[in-house]
């Protein structure tokens, strides 16, 4: 590990990127109106000092945790590292979080401090204020939202204390700074709790420092490279490979203030690397397939010849078989010109896609690989985020890769994955009976189900405590066939059903934009998408797909019935997580009468 802690780096690459270095830059990019604008590494560095002076003038413990509730802003990673410097723990949460889960993570975290951005987020807060028994002030960075309230600060202000007290906590902040021990608890990681209340894990200087250095072995950026920031900072995948590896390496950050405008964006900003959850690449290959169908015969047939042509080099690479020169010479010569188009709807310019929370789709892994973007996947935990990543030069989808460097994977006779790695968390805050439950002689019960092939990539196959278990005693791990049935890209998401059933049956739902897309293109009409999902043509459709995921496997993973819901799962409604995993718990016992109604009638 090159770096005790995370302020040493933090310092060095200050001094690395500071104009007395002669080599002053930005390290974020905010848009103000028309334009980008840069926020240099010295504002970085000032800013977050003021920060954790201030903090430390308004009586932050050492060891004490300081709540972040924020989208993507600047002001995130300027208070996440304000905070650690100050001897804090940086705790996140998610934005899309109720008054009541603010108020249960904030309490369970002990947190002193809580910052917000939004009128929005600080209205959830001070909702439940009078049940913050610990939080010494609410910190906002809409200034006019903490004039109005006497017992909020603003940013702007909260920046003056600490200036005004830098001469007297300096010190103390360099201190707690530069004495955090590799081994301290820097930030704290709250699962998204697919099941029961959230755990804050425990996460220290060593795994983060760790981590990046895996990443950087591993899918390595740099400082010229060119990236977005958008996905939440609060979850573990991007507050590690986001936030703390563009640190390391210098990567400048482009926050993106509106998501409805990241397509607009990426023309403009011509990103270099991206990173993304599984759902946005299928939207864009679902775009790209519908702006195919309003091309010429003649261009529809030029590209999918093209296509064809790469997905056989794709095929062989991964089966780390030759490419002939022939098919090679076709490939880069007539198809990759042809297929140069896709890379246009990311701006043209992109070297490394990386996918991650969720499967993606093979039949979209597929597509961008054949047209020379492999979309990389990798697996991991908030306990232990670096365990398995696919490499540019070595990758093989429908899977998550070979475990990184520094981590060790075993698969147990039952199935269940086993980590072992220089990346490991410190255990869940207060928890230590649940910490202990997912350990075992220095290995991580990860509780997800997998295997490992002959060339040493992990597939994951499903969730251990998700078997369905069918009344003819036959165990199923529901999650392969809902990727299965997901592979089609009207599909947004498949729950399977039957616990000591005799067969299984399906609750689906529809990605909304391309059902109306694909309706439309075919002249069905509809007054609202609840009377699509009903249309026989959508069910029909429906069929054939569940159908041809029937044909793929055993008779006893077969689905022999299904509902498709009227909507879309909501993260509001409390039916998916913030990163879009299904709470199955919650969606099957809400739509239970649905699910169970598919078992009446005539047998099967």
């Amino acid at each position: 590990m090159k770096y005790p802690n995370i302020y040493t780096l933090f310092r060095e690459r200050v001094e690395q990127y500071s104009a007395g270095a002669g080599r002053s830059r930005a390290c974020f990019y905010v848009r103000e109106g028309a334009e980008w604008k840069g926020i240099s590494w010295e504002r970085f560095d000032r800013e977050a000092h003021e920060f954790g002076c201030a903090l430390l003038a308004s009586g932050l413990t050492r060891g004490a945790s300081v709540c972040i509730l924020m989208g993507n802003v600047p002001k995130w990673p300027i208070a996440d590292i304000g905070v650690i410097a100050a001897g804090g723990i940086s705790v996140g949460l998610y934005p899309t979080s109720s008054a009541e889960q603010c108020r249960y993570i904030i309490n369970h975290s002990d947190a002193e401090f809580v910052l917000v951005d939004s009128l929005q987020q600080l209205e959830k807060i001070l909702s439940v204020r009078q049940e913050l028994p610990k939080v010494k002030a609410v910190i906002a960075l809409d200034e006019e939202a903490a004039r109005e309230h006497p017992l909020v600060t603003g940013y702007s202000d909260f920046l003056q204390l600490g200036r005004d007290a830098n001469a007297g906590v300096m010190p103390l902040l360099r201190e707690n700074a530069l004495s955090a021990d590799p081994d301290d608890v820097a930030i704290m990681v709250y699962t998204s709790g697919t099941t029961g209340l959230p755990k804050g894990a425990c996460l220290s200087h060593r795994y983060i420092i760790n981590s990046v250095e895996s990443l950087r072995e591993t899918i390595p950026v740099y400082d010229w490279d060119v990236c977005f920031s958008y996905l939440p900072y609060c979850h573990v995948a991007e507050r590690i490979s986001g936030l703390y590896n563009r640190l390391y390496a210098g990567t400048p950050a482009y926050f993106v203030d509106d998501l409805s405008k990241l397509w607009a964006y990426m023309m403009e900003v011509r990103p270099t690397v991206f990173a993304s959850l599984p759902r946005f690449f299928e939207k864009v290959h679902a775009r790209i397939i519908s702006d195919l169908e309003k091309a010429t015969e003649e261009e529809r047939k030029r590209f999918y010849e093209a296509l064809e042509v790469g997905r056989r080099v794709s095929r062989l690479r991964q089966a780390r078989e030759a490419v002939p020169e022939e098919l090679l010479k076709e490939y880069e010569e007539r198809a990759l010109p042809t297929l140069s188009s896709v890379n246009d709807y990311f701006g043209g310019r992109m070297r490394l896609a990386t996918s991650g929370g969720a499967p993606l789709l093979m039949e979209v892994a597929e597509f961008f690989d054949a047209a020379g973007i492999p979309i990389l996947q990798a697996y991991g935990l908030t306990e232990n985020v670096c365990v398995a990543f696919n490499r540019p030069d070595n990758y093989k989808f429908g899977t998550v890769g070979p475990p990184m460097p520094g981590c060790s994977v075993r698969i147990e006779e039952d199935g269940e994955i086993l980590v072992r790695s220089e990346m490991m968390f410190s255990g869940y805050y207060k928890e230590p009976e649940r910490s202990a439950e997912v350990m075992r002689d220095g290995w991580l019960l990860t509780g997800d189900l997998g295997e490992m092939d002959a060339d040493g990539f992990l597939r994951i196959t499903g969730r251990k405590k998700e078997l369905i278990i069918t009344s003819t005693g036959k165990n199923v791990a529901p999650a392969l066939v809902e990727n299965l049935i997901k592979e089609h890209h009207l599909i947004s998401h498949a729950l399977l059903y039957g616990e000591g059933k005799s067969y299984l049956v399906a609750l689906i739902t529809l990605n909304q934009l391309e059902a109306e897309e694909y309706a439309r293109s075919r002249g069905v009409s509809f007054e609202s998408f609840a009377e699509l999902t009903r249309h026989p043509e959508i069910v029909r459709l429906v069929q054939e797909i569940v159908d041809k995921t029937n044909a793929r496997v055993s008779s006893t993973e077969a689905v022999k019935r299904f509902v498709i819901l009227e909507r879309d799962l909501q993260i509001e409604a409390d039916e998916v997580t913030p990163t879009m995993k299904i709470k199955r718990n919650v969606v099957s016992e809400r739509f239970k009468e649905l699910l169970e109604n598919l078992y009446k009638g005539p047998g099967i």
